[in-house]
């Protein structure tokens, strides 16, 4: 990328943070994915003991979430915001690049509304590409 580029990105990549650090929501996925870009195992695992509503373990089990966002990293290694979508204080929607897949993930937070803000959904899904290709009807 030409530095004129990154420049250019610098700027909607500081607004994306800053708004995502408003909301109880958006500190959630913050911390979530820096330690998912860290490796490191452990402090992912605690994160999702500590920070998951207790239903959604009931559904599936932390360490089933970790081996989960293991398998993911290894399959598309690191992320980073290309776009928050949608920010509220207890919900938000992110636009994700990954380092070893082409393509964007559409990312989803939701937290209780109640201190201490534990997350009740999480959704990472990579996004169906545009087909800029007349359909077969136009032709």
């Amino acid at each position: 990328m030409s530095d004129a580029n990154e420049q250019a990105q610098q700027p909607q990549q500081s607004v994306d943070v800053i708004t995502l650090r408003k909301s109880q929501a958006g500190m959630r996925f913050i911390a979530q994915m820096h330690i998912y870009n860290m490796a490191n195992s452990a402090r992912l695992r605690t994160f999702i003991t500590d920070s998951y509503q207790e239903n959604l373990l009931a559904q599936t089990s932390a360490d089933d979430r970790l081996d989960a966002l293991l398998a993911q990293a290894a399959d598309i290694g690191k992320v980073k915001v290309k776009q928050v979508l949608a920010a509220n204080e207890y919900h938000v929607a992110v636009i994700m690049e990954a380092e070893k897949q082409p393509g964007y993930f559409y990312t989803e937070v939701k937290v209780e509304e109640d201190y201490p803000h534990k997350i009740i959904h999480y959704m990472f899904q990579p996004m169906q590409p545009v087909n800029t290709s007349q359909s077969e009807a136009d032709q």
